[in-house]
């Protein structure tokens, strides 16, 4: 109970702080303005007052089924169409990546038939280089060190691998491979966010000092205008309207702080 609880409070912070989690995807209905709207890609439709999803059985391109939780991509004998997402075990898929293109509720295969994240093996549950390599596992992707482990830190990555972790890491040949931060980019440009952990999709938000002339963490999303705020954060915030005119809040930080009250009171 009370590393769920901690869990819970760690990511509630994420929501009000310079940190975001890609898990925490803004849903269509939480977009006040059109751009956003549009920014959100074909799953999501603007009817002249607000944003709404599309349903399933209008959406006619596999990747968007695919990537909307609530459909999947389904293959029959009479053709393929997006559906209303129900099991993962409806969907046939020799490779994890087969499955991801009908559902990406569904990383898992038995070689037959796809599975949700539930059902995914460990790294340390291959004992051979060929089944390790690659595999999409909970702990992140599997890597072969003599013994199949996951990839969750910078410094375990040989220089190919180092260059594949865009945003996460760093490579240079004193170091070797190291976490990338927000002051290592050097300018204003190129000063957008590093990932904290390169295996759960958690992002820092950098922001430009003008008077110091640097990357540094970002504290907030205050810096982030109508502009950039859902394409910075990942399509983890979006825009609203305020009495001062609007500004940029994640998606989920009301509903997070939600759940610490009630798990609050359980506790008492």
């Amino acid at each position: 109970m009370f590393k769920m609880i901690l869990f819970i409070l760690i990511v509630g912070c994420l929501g009000s702080s310079g940190s975001f989690y890609t898990k925490n995807q803004c849903s269509c209905d939480q977009m006040q303005y059109e751009s956003d709207c549009t920014n959100m890609g074909p799953m999501c439709t603007w009817d002249g007052k607000s944003c709404t999803t599309l349903e399933c059985n209008k959406i006619t391109d596999s990747n968007v089924c695919a990537s909307n939780l609530k459909c999947m991509w389904k293959v029959t004998t009479s053709g393929a169409s997006c559906t209303d997402f129900t099991y993962c075990s409806q969907l046939s898929g020799s490779t994890q990546l087969q499955c991801l293109t009908y559902s990406n509720n569904c990383p898992f295969t038995n070689g037959k038939q796809c599975g949700s994240y539930n059902q995914l093996y460990t790294c340390s549950s291959f004992k051979e280089s060929q089944y390790c390599e690659g595999y999409i596992s909970q702990q992140g992707i599997c890597m072969w060190r003599d013994t199949c482990t996951p990839a969750q830190i910078c410094t375990v990555l040989n220089q190919n691998e180092c260059a594949l972790a865009a945003y996460g890491c760093k490579y240079s040949t004193a170091d070797g491979c190291t976490q990338l931060q927000c002051s290592d980019y050097p300018t204003q440009q190129s000063c957008t966010f590093v990932m904290l952990t390169i295996y759960k999709g958690d992002y820092q938000l950098c922001s430009w000092d003008s008077n110091a002339g640097k990357c540094q963490a970002a504290t907030n999303l205050g810096g982030l205008g109508q502009g950039n705020c859902y394409q910075q954060t990942l399509g983890t915030a979006r825009w609203v309207s305020t009495s001062a005119g609007g500004e940029c809040q994640p998606c989920y930080a009301h509903i997070l702080f939600a759940f610490i009250v009630v798990l609050f009171i359980i506790m008492i």
